[in-house]
């Protein structure tokens, strides 16, 4: 029998100071989140989450990568597994003090996800916003506590310094606020 019950979960994250105003990644989170929730049928799979953030203009540089993991651990400790996965995707092995830690506080909310979303638009440096998107699944290995953890990483830049492409994203997403608090929706202040 499988010792996990088949859940699929999502989460958005963006990192950033505190400010008075919405940050820019704010407002890309909003749009993003808006357009995911048009097709409630299709707002989890993975593959419509990387086309919405391909579709954000003005990117310098992007990447993608796939990989699969094993792991041998015991099923309650996937969801730190998944969190620690993500959050060192996002920071290239220097994550934001603490986005482990979130990110596995909510995963545990939904027992042991198989199937996860993690979107992080980073914006430490205001005139850069980060889009990290680790789209990961995982499937049970031989044996109660091997796991295979497929991955797809998709990470992208905006260079907010350069006047032209901050004033497309400004034209594109200006009219969207912050991200409603929703349970799908982390901030991170820094």
């Amino acid at each position: 029998m499988n010792p996990f019950a088949k859940t699929a979960a999502g989460l958005f994250s963006v990192v950033g100071p505190k400010s008075g105003d919405p940050l820019q990644a704010e407002r890309i989170c909003s749009a993003l989140i808006q357009k995911l929730s048009e097709d409630p049928s299709r707002n989890l799979d993975p593959r419509t989450w990387q086309n919405a953030v391909q579709m954000v203009p003005s990117q310098v540089e992007s990447a993608t990568t796939s990989q699969t993991l094993n792991r041998t651990m015991p099923v309650g400790d996937l969801p730190g597994a998944l969190a620690s996965i993500c959050a060192n995707a996002a920071g290239g092995g220097k994550a934001p003090a603490g986005l482990a830690k979130q990110i596995n506080s909510y995963l545990s909310k939904y027992g042991e996800p198989t199937t996860f979303n993690c979107l992080i638009l980073d914006q430490s440096n205001p005139a850069e916003i980060h889009l990290y998107l680790t789209c990961l699944n995982v499937a049970e290995g031989r044996g109660s506590e091997n796991f295979s953890i497929a991955s797809t990483f998709l990470s992208a830049s905006l260079n907010l310094s350069d006047k032209q492409a901050a004033s497309r994203i400004a034209e594109l997403f200006g009219g969207y606020g912050p991200p409603s608090d929703q349970p799908y929706y982390l901030r991170i202040s820094l």
